[in-house]
């Protein structure tokens, strides 16, 4: 086998890995949004002056979850129950985050965890009225 062939293999191999990981990347946000649920983009982190981590968050019914915009797992890494879910007062950070304009912190506590999420001002409104909002059947008995 000459150089030539040798590079060709070697650049055709180096086209499917990226190509492989971007389809990964594609197929694995097309599951997390799967049947419509509200998802956006959200960073996380543990411990303030931490590093921030972008991911994507999503609601649903009945749980709040964020899922890590890398990684292969297909389980959201924070999964809160609405119930639960208590939001401090949105703070404008001046950390950078990219993919996020203008950003604002807001602590979030549920389940024994405590965090700081940074949303864009609009995503923040959007999880605001999701969380002062009932799901459908939610306290259907009251008089």
């Amino acid at each position: 086998m000459d150089a030539l062939v040798a590079s060709e293999l070697v650049l055709a191999l180096v086209v499917l890995v990226v190509v492989g990981a971007f389809t990964f990347v594609w197929a694995r946000r097309r599951f997390i949004s799967g049947d419509g649920r509200p998802v956006m983009l959200c960073a996380l982190r543990d411990e303030p002056g931490a590093r921030w981590r972008l991911g994507l968050a999503r609601l649903g019914a009945e749980r709040f979850e964020w899922f890590s915009i890398v990684g292969p797992s297909l389980r959201p890494e924070v999964s809160w129950l609405r119930g639960e879910v208590q939001l401090g007062s949105p703070q404008p950070t001046s950390d950078v985050i990219p993919g996020l304009a203008e950003p604002v912190a807001v602590t979030g506590r549920a389940a024994g965890r405590s965090c700081e999420f940074a949303f864009v001002p609009a995503a923040y409104t959007a999880v605001r009225a999701w969380l002062e909002s009932s799901p459908p059947g939610f306290n259907v008995n009251v008089a």
